[in-house]
Parts: structure tokens; sequence; C-alpha cells
């Protein structure tokens, strides 16, 4: 588990020693225990946080006093929220999880290569601005551990829809026979695209396949076999 915190929030990335919190998967049981374990050591109470049915988008929901259940199958990767002490968060096995900071509002954003294309982190400031009034200079980025660019490879067609997209977003690619992407520094050009000062962008700046005994990858174990939680909430 790698904790921040600033003066109105908390943000927490959690890690393979933490257990398997794939909220999805059939053995609730085991779940809510790791969930447990997890919530106690930041000080929360709350039986579950709140999560979406991540599907590679660009949808940010706002959690209210009035959404319904943490285990909401919305369709969507990001939330956000001003409510106090209700945690928010997404799951991770190789996609870049971000976590941003205000002092009202808190959002957990899904990064995967799709809605990375689709600019989903400055989707997210954008949120900030429009619904609650608050300028990306108020916000603090925090970016979780991702695959790293030494083992994204992709093909063709990803980078041409990439460079199609934006131009400048090129020189995030390398080619070492196949292309590679580094997911981590694209979202966080993104972010600093939209506003958030460079020196408030925190980098947890692992490699989730890399790191075999530290972190779940989907890429690396070729199937679903354990998900990393992210997740902020207001104190």
């Amino acid at each position: 588990m790698k904790k921040y915190e600033t003066q109105e929030a908390i943000a927490i990335f959690s890690d393979r020693n933490d257990g398997d919190l794939n909220f999805y998967a059939a053995n609730k049981e085991e779940i809510e225990k790791n969930w447990s374990n997890l919530a106690q050591k930041v000080g929360l109470t709350s039986k579950l946080p709140f999560y979406v049915n991540q599907v590679h988008q660009s949808e940010i929901v706002q959690v209210t006093s009035e959404t319904s259940s943490p285990t909401s199958q919305i369709k969507a990767d990001g939330l956000i929220t001003d409510q106090h002490q209700i945690p928010i968060g997404v799951f991770t096995a190789d996609c870049c999880p971000v976590l941003i900071s205000s002092p009202k509002v808190v959002s957990a954003t899904h990064a995967g290569w799709k809605s990375t294309l689709q600019n989903i982190c400055s989707k997210t400031v954008s949120k900030y601005k429009d619904v609650f009034g608050i300028t990306p200079d108020e916000l603090t980025a925090f970016i979780g551990p991702c695959i790293g660019q030494c083992c994204f490879e992709l093909g063709d067609e990803v980078y041409e829809m990439f460079i199609s997209e934006k131009p400048e977003w090129e020189q995030f690619f390398i080619k070492k026979g196949k292309w590679h992407l580094d997911l981590r520094a694209l979202n966080r050009f993104q972010l600093e695209k939209a506003g958030i000062q460079q020196n408030k962008i925190i980098d947890l700046d692992e490699c989730t396949y890399c790191l075999q005994d530290k972190y779940f990858s989907y890429r690396r174990m070729k199937k679903r076999n354990g998900s990393m939680f992210s997740f902020i909430f207001l104190k």
C-alpha cells in the first residue's frame, strides 16, 4: 500500500500484499475481508467503496449523497465526489490509476490506453470546473503504478490512432520491434495540458509488469488474476 495525504484528502494505491481487491470477483467474502483490512489501516469505517463497471471509455460519474449503492454497475471509468468519508476508486492490473484531490472534491480515474486515447484525465479536470467551479490550479494529482514503457507493447494500428488524434502524442512512443507506449508519461502530459501545475503531480513510477512480487499484471499473467484498487476520500 502506498499512502499520500493532503490537508483535505487521503489517496491510497493498493498492491499485491493487500490482496485481490477486484470487487467483481465471485469470492465476495475474501474481497470484503481484504478491503476491510486496508480500510482500517487508513481509518475508514466504510463497508465498501464506490466503484463503477469499467469499460475503457471516458465517462466520469458523480457520487452524491443520494447515490444508492457502493456496488454500482454504472458503466464508466471515473468517479468524482464532494462527499466526505466516502471512498471512491478504480481497479487496475496494468492500466494507469489517477487520483486527484482538491479542497472540496476528489476523483478517481481509470486510464488504460483506450481511455487515455480519449483524454480521460483532461475530461476529469474539466468536471471539477464544470460541476464544482474548481480550477486546475487548486488540484493535486497522484499517478499510481501501471505498466511501463519497457513492457507495454502495442500494434501499428494503435500507434496510428494516437497520432491521428494528437500528433504531439508521438513523443510518448518508441519502436522496439513493436510500438511501446509510455502510458504514465502521456497521462501526466494530459494533466499538465489540462492545467494542473507540474509540481502538483506526484508520480508513483513503478511498472506493474516488471514488479511481479508487488503488483498484479493482466499482461504478465495473461488473464485476470487479481486487481489493485486505487481510492481516495475526503477527510
